[in-house]
C-alpha cells in the first residue's frame, strides 16, 4: 500500500500536477460562525462573510516600498485603543513602532464618547484594543499581533545584528529589549 502511495506521488510529481492547485484560499464564514476553506469564492448573495488568503507568487506582483504601504494602510488601517497606564499598551506601541507600521492611537482614559462608541463597536472596553481594518484583537499577544499584521501585508520588521546573539553564546542573559522592559528578578 505505500509503495502504491509512493508511486501515485512520484507520478504527480513529475506530470508538474501540485497537489496544492490554489493559489487563492477563501474562508467562508456562515451566520452561525461556521467556517469553511474553500479555492473559489462564495456565490453573490450568499450570506456569507469571506477572508481571501493568496499564496505563492505566480500572477500577484507585488509592489515593492511606499505606494504598495500606502495601499495597505488604506485598505488595513491600524488603531490602537490605549490608555497611559498600561504595560500591555506600552508592548503593542513599541512593537508597531519597531516594525515601522504606521497606526493611529486613540486615548481611551478621559474619552466617554470614545469609550461609549468602542463598546458599541466591539461589545466590551478593555486596553489595548487592536484594529487592523476590520480586525479586532482585545489585549496584547505579540505573536498574535504579528500574524494578523503579516496576513492584512504588512512588511515585516528585518532584525538588526546586535550583541544579543553573541552575549546568550556566552550564558550571558539578553540585552534590555528597546520596550524599556526590564525583568525582574526577585529573591524569596
Amino acid at each position: 500500500m505505500a509503495r502504491i502511495l509512493l508511486l501515485f506521488i512520484l507520478t504527480l510529481l513529475a506530470s508538474g500536477i501540485s497537489a496544492v492547485p490554489a493559489e487563492k484560499l477563501y474562508k467562508w464564514v456562515d451566520s452561525q460562525g461556521r467556517v469553511t476553506y474553500r479555492d473559489q469564492p462564495p456565490p453573490e448573495g450568499a450570506g456569507y462573510r469571506v477572508e481571501e488568503k493568496v499564496f505563492g507568487s505566480r500572477g500577484t506582483a507585488r509592489e515593492t516600498g511606499e505606494e504598495t504601504l500606502a495601499k495597505i494602510v488604506e485598505k488595513y488601517p491600524v488603531m490602537l485603543y490605549s490608555v497611559p497606564v498600561c504595560g500591555s499598551c506600552d508592548l503593542a506601541r513599541a512593537y508597531l513602532q519597531k516594525r515601522q507600521v504606521p497606526f493611529t492611537e486613540k486615548n481611551l482614559e478621559n474619552d466617554p464618547e470614545l469609550q461609549q462608541t468602542l463598546k458599541k463597536k466591539i461589545g466590551s472596553l478593555s486596553a489595548p484594543t487592536i484594529m487592523i481594518g476590520e480586525k479586532v484583537m482585545k489585549g496584547y499577544v505579540e505573536s498574535i499581533l504579528e500574524g494578523e499584521l503579516d496576513s492584512a501585508g504588512y512588511p515585516k520588521s528585518e532584525a538588526p545584528e546586535s550583541s544579543t546573539g553573541a552575549s546568550q553564546e556566552k550564558g550571558n542573559p539578553p540585552a534590555a529589549v528597546e520596550s524599556g522592559y526590564r525583568p525582574v528578578r526577585r529573591r524569596y
